[in-house]
């Protein structure tokens, strides 16, 4: 059976059953010689909690929360800020940015905040041409920047805001979306980063190419995984079957005990059970 070397946009939304997403994407896949789909999937940068000093006794404190307490934004911090930018320096430098066609992160601050600067230098946003205001097209949390958030709403903690847990699923059916071709930055969390390339039937039970913590979620902040996917016809559906490339680990010398950190199983403000 032979298959279609781009996949539609409208056909791919049908088949992953999506009813509505965000379109942001305005560069074309490369040329038909550099096929398959790659994807960078990368974790958030450093957050909000900070650590009081080095004590292992510390204390976790969260700002900017909604009335009831159940929710906090997580912004990156002073070394998340430092992370994500040497992060975006080291896709320049290997002369990865501008292949760029996707900048996806989720519906939490802290993964647009990680990624912005890669989407700026790919040329998807940011204000390019100098008058004062963003050139992308993408539509959502903040129009312009060039980051694609899926889901795009609700805002962290809005009326309605769901876990980080929750991007899983929108997350797996927008890369099937992708046409072939495609060169994107996938940038998650702790507890969906993994169910989303198991979701294209990469194995992620080694612990070495898929460090884990205590919950068996992505352990620390440094891990890539560049993905390959190719179509492929499953019981009659078209969908992307993936293929790890290789997993690196960044090692830019950001030496901080926030690097390991692991909540464990706690419940109750300040502990962030769903969260990461």
């Amino acid at each position: 059976m032979n298959i279609t070397r781009h996949i539609s946009l409208s056909t791919a939304l049908m088949l992953a059953g999506v009813t509505s997403i965000a379109v942001a994407q305005v560069k074309p896949p490369p040329p038909e010689a550099l096929n398959p789909t790659i994807v960078y999937f990368t974790r958030h940068a450093d957050d909000v909690p900070e650590l009081v000093g080095s004590d292992p006794t510390y204390g976790v404190t969260f700002s900017n929360c909604n009335a009831a307490g159940s929710c906090c934004v997580e912004t990156l911090n002073p070394l998340g800020k430092v992370r994500a930018a040497v992060l975006a320096d080291w896709f320049e430098s290997k002369g990865i940015t501008r292949t760029l066609t996707h900048v996806i992160a989720s519906h939490k601050l802290r993964t647009r905040q990680t990624v912005a600067k890669i989407a700026n230098l790919a040329g998807l946003g940011g204000d390019l041409n100098g008058d004062g205001n963003p050139d992308g097209t993408d539509v959502d949390q903040a129009p312009g920047d060039g980051v694609i958030n899926v889901p795009p709403f609700p805002a962290e903690c809005d009326p309605g805001w769901t876990s980080s847990s929750s991007v899983i699923q929108p997350q797996t059916n927008y890369v099937n979306t992708l046409h072939l071709g495609s060169r994107a930055v996938l940038c998650s969390h702790s507890p969906a980063l993994y169910p989303i390339m198991q979701a294209f039937g990469i194995d992620t039970s080694d612990p070495v190419n898929f460090p884990k913590d205590s919950r068996g979620r992505v352990s620390g902040f440094n891990n890539l995984w560049v993905v390959e996917l190719k179509p492929v016809v499953d019981s009659g559906v078209l969908r992307y079957q993936g293929r790890l490339m290789t997993h690196i680990l960044l090692d830019f010398g950001l030496d901080a005990t926030l690097t390991n950190r692991d909540y464990g199983l706690g419940s109750g403000r300040g502990s962030k059970d769903d969260e990461d």
